[in-house]
């Protein structure tokens, strides 16, 4: 009976109380949330308060307290990153075309994947929002612009074949380099720039291909002619051997070393003329005036 009338009397004031208090954590959980600031490693937190820049770049961690509306952070990522403008909508950082046209020195219209990678200083985050807010609006207002121009200006002295090179794609991304430090602020750096690939029209495409063709034709054929060279000038040399050791066997000192083994075996005789003459033992012999027995 006493409890019915202690639910009956303070039953809804517990119940609101309740409900006040799971309001209240619930508030105090929002509260803490918006309060506290979380930078992950790799990014910096630039404080703002009521949107402006106060130049405190937060590190890695959790960073309180922040009042709520008051206080806010933005990220920036001091990773290296890499921006690429590609004729392949599935490489390049736009979901698009996007490959850097130009006209080169011999009027063949060219297309060139470049891709450039940078990173922000982590010193100088707070001044990278300040200027450019966002990195997307740094590589769409500088990044870009600035190597679109500077192929065009540039990679027009080069005909289409030497832009093509290893060498012409190497001092392109030289080029670009330099322009882009020249041009971005101190706390970016423009590590290194890469002409990836060029494009040609189709045509000039099919024409290359067949230049290239031929060439290979011509290389294989050099390659041929050069094999049937070097066999007769073998065969030559094999026999100017030959002739050099029959001509050295006839030299006066080998015939007179063979002169020498014919009268070792008692086989030489001298006719009157003074001529020797070898005769075999088993045919004959000479008679006192030269003459063999057989005669």
């Amino acid at each position: 009976m006493a409890d019915d009338i202690l639910q009956e009397q303070f039953g809804p004031r517990l119940q609101a109380a309740a409900v006040a208090g799971i309001v209240l954590l619930l508030v105090v959980g929002i509260a803490f949330l918006f309060s506290v600031a979380t930078v992950d490693e790799g990014d910096r937190g630039v404080k703002k308060v009521q949107g402006s820049v106060t130049g405190d770049v937060l590190e890695p961690g959790w960073h309180f307290p922040l009042v709520p509306f008051y206080h806010s952070v933005e990220y920036i990522e001091i990773r290296p990153q890499t921006y690429t403008m590609s004729g392949d909508v599935f490489e390049g950082d736009v979901a698009e075309e996007d490959a850097v046209d130009f006209r080169s020195a011999d009027q063949q219209r060219v297309g060139a994947d470049i891709t450039v990678r940078y990173r922000v200083n982590e010193d100088g985050a707070d001044e990278f929002h300040r200027e450019w807010n966002t990195i997307d609006q740094y590589e769409q207002r500088l990044l870009r612009p600035e190597t679109v121009d500077t192929v065009a200006r540039e990679a027009s002295a080069l005909n289409a074949t030497e832009a093509n090179s290893d060498e012409g794609r190497e001092l392109l991304g030289d080029i670009i380099a330099d322009e882009l430090r020249s041009q971005s602020p101190r706390y970016v750096d423009i590590e290194s720039v890469q002409v990836r690939d060029i494009h040609f029209d189709p045509e000039f495409e099919q024409a290359l291909e067949q230049v290239e063709i031929a060439q290979q034709e011509a290389d294989a054929e050099r390659t041929r002619a050069q094999g049937d060279a070097d066999a007769e000038r073998i065969r030559a040399e094999g026999e100017a051997d030959a002739l050099r050791e029959v001509q050295e066997a006839l030299t006066e000192e080998n015939l007179a070393l063979e002169q020498i083994r014919a009268y070792d075996e008692g086989t030489v005789y001298v006719t009157d003329g003074g001529t020797p003459v070898i005769l075999d033992p088993e045919e004959g012999s000479l008679d006192d005036e030269g003459v063999t027995a057989d005669d």
